[in-house]
């Protein structure tokens, strides 16, 4: 059939299937209308993914938050005694933050291999074959690095400029 002429092309092809199999309904679809049905879900699940995963760091950049200020809370006392004794406010930022960079970084490392399988699992599902590289998890990592810091170093330096006499006078 002719890409411009399909009712014509629809109705010999109709008047032929009476001819030899009048006894069963004629039954077609298009080609480009099932590709699109096929491909609509995953359309879908991307949108329903992207959505989810906004929900998930919005609620982790949170949990972050309120971990950091709860973590930084527990040792003004400390980030005092360091300020007293000298301590500079890059120090007391890079002793702060080291520690929720190093659970991140532990985090990432169990992930990775999960992530990788998952994803290579879904791909196998595609007619054209797709490999993942190693700088999307790379890129991943930094971004999820780089989220943490900022949103932990906003609390380690409103800690770090505090004044330490503020935490000490009690003792």
């Amino acid at each position: 059939m002719a890409g411009g002429n399909i009712s014509d092309g629809l109705s010999i092809i109709r008047k032929e299937w009476i001819k030899v199999a009048s006894n069963w309904p004629i039954v077609y679809y298009f080609m480009d209308e099932q590709f699109e049905k096929n491909y609509r879900n995953e359309a879908r699940m991307a949108q329903l993914i992207n959505t989810l995963t906004i929900i998930a760091l919005f609620l982790c950049c949170l949990g972050l938050f309120g971990l950091s200020l709860f973590t930084i809370n527990g040792r003004i006392k400390e980030i005092g005694i360091r300020k007293v004794n000298g301590a500079r406010v890059t120090e007391i930022l890079a002793m702060l933050n080291k520690d929720f960079i190093k659970w991140v970084a532990i985090a990432f490392i169990i992930a990775c291999p999960i992530a990788w399988y998952a994803m290579h699992k879904w791909l196998q599902n595609f007619a054209y074959k797709t490999e993942l590289s190693w700088w999307v998890f790379a890129v991943a990592g930094a971004v999820a690095v780089t989220v943490a810091i900022l949103t932990v170093s906003w609390q380690s330096w409103r800690a770090a400029t505090r004044n330490p006499m503020e935490a000490l006078k009690y003792e």
